[in-house]
């Protein structure tokens, strides 16, 4: 048995993207790609409902990024 951790901060994700095919598209799945700061990119294949896990991931960055925002600003 084989197990693979990674670990990214929200603060550190650049981009988020999905690959889809067309079967994938019918039954709502996809390859998440996350790319870090870095430049490093990790796949993550056959993920249900990839288009909503992408949307909830960017939603977590722009509330990380408020905050962060308005704790510089107090």
């Amino acid at each position: 048995m084989r197990r693979r951790s990674i670990e990214l901060l929200i603060n550190k994700i650049e981009s988020i993207s999905v690959n889809q095919g067309l079967l994938g598209r019918a039954l709502d799945y996809g390859t998440v790609i996350v790319r870090g700061t870095g430049g490093t990119a990790e796949p993550f294949p056959t993920v249900r409902y990839a288009l909503e896990f992408r949307r909830q991931v960017q939603e977590q960055i722009e509330r990380s990024q408020t905050a962060i925002a308005a704790r510089a600003g107090s």
